[in-house]
């Protein structure tokens, strides 16, 4: 089917509009519809693209991370994370081993801003260390707290700087015995972002779960991962990728999934350590070959 022909799939609010599904995969196609069927042209400094407002993406299961659609997008994942898992600025020791892209937008100490494992895992809290553990903790003590935030696109950024995140920030919230993640992005391309970003906030999201889980909180359940968008694009760039997803037999695909995480200290420990003794980081370390 070519996105020419495609009809609309979810109906649309002025200025508002969810699309749910439970994988990736079904995020990301259903996004494209909804661009190439409410989208407006627009000229940016990444290109001209088709553009739509006010989109919410809903990842009911989180485990279902990965981007099967496109080849090689779950190669690309895993570099990915293990970058983010480094929480190196610096591109050349971090983004740029997934993508070379990243030195395009390095400053002049060859860092870029947009690696979010820096702002989880390593930039410091007072009192608590990173803020992965500031969220743990409130939560810890207050299971209706509205403070478990983790914060990305920083007041610093602004500047002349090529790599502005596109992140704001992550939220964690209890709702009905579940941990629900949210997310609020300020720009989304629906092909080169929804699928890596919903890929890595969503496995932070099943990090914290299980981590709390292990502290006490047994009968959690882990809720759904959603990315809030005040802009999502179809670059013309990328619009024959977004083809490719669209028109691309479901039987001829793989589908693959990441393994559950098991334990959350020890995962963390691979983390930090850059080590890979757990099922799930093995996988990723594998798959990023």
């Amino acid at each position: 089917m070519s996105l020419n022909t495609v009809k609309p799939m979810h109906s649309e609010a002025q200025f508002f509009t969810t699309i749910s599904g439970d994988s990736v995969d079904e995020l990301v196609k259903n996004g494209i519809y909804q661009i190439m069927t409410s989208g407006e042209r627009i000229s940016s400094r990444a290109g001209n693209a088709l553009q739509a407002y006010g989109v919410n993406y809903i990842l009911k299961n989180p485990r279902n991370r990965l981007h099967n659609l496109r080849t090689g997008a779950v190669r690309y994942l895993a570099r990915e994370l293990l970058a983010y898992f480094s929480g190196s600025l610096k591109a050349e020791d971090g983004l740029a081993k997934a993508s070379k892209f990243w030195m395009s937008l390095i400053d002049e100490n060859g860092n870029v801003n947009s690696n979010y494992g820096y702002y989880v895992f390593y930039e410091a809290v007072e009192g608590y260390g990173n803020q992965y553990s500031w969220v743990k903790s409130v939560l810890l003590k207050n299971k209706d707290s509205r403070r478990a935030i983790i914060n990305i696109n920083q007041n610093y950024h602004k500047s002349d700087t090529k790599d502005f995140p596109c992140t704001i920030g992550m939220q964690f919230f209890i709702k009905n015995n579940a941990l629900n993640c949210e997310t609020i992005s300020r720009s989304t391309d629906v092909i080169t972002g929804l699928p890596y970003d919903m890929g890595f906030f969503s496995f932070v999201h099943e990090l914290i779960w299980q981590d709390l889980v292990e502290s006490g909180m047994r009968d959690l359940q882990l809720g759904t991962t959603v990315m809030k968008t005040t802009f999502t694009q179809i670059y013309d760039k990328t619009l024959a990728k977004a083809n490719e997803v669209v028109e691309r037999p479901e039987e001829a695909v793989f589908f693959e999934t990441m393994p559950a995480i098991e334990s959350a200290k020890e995962t963390l420990a691979d983390i930090l350590s850059g080590s890979a003794n757990t099922h799930v980081m093995k996988w990723i370390h594998q798959h990023a070959e």
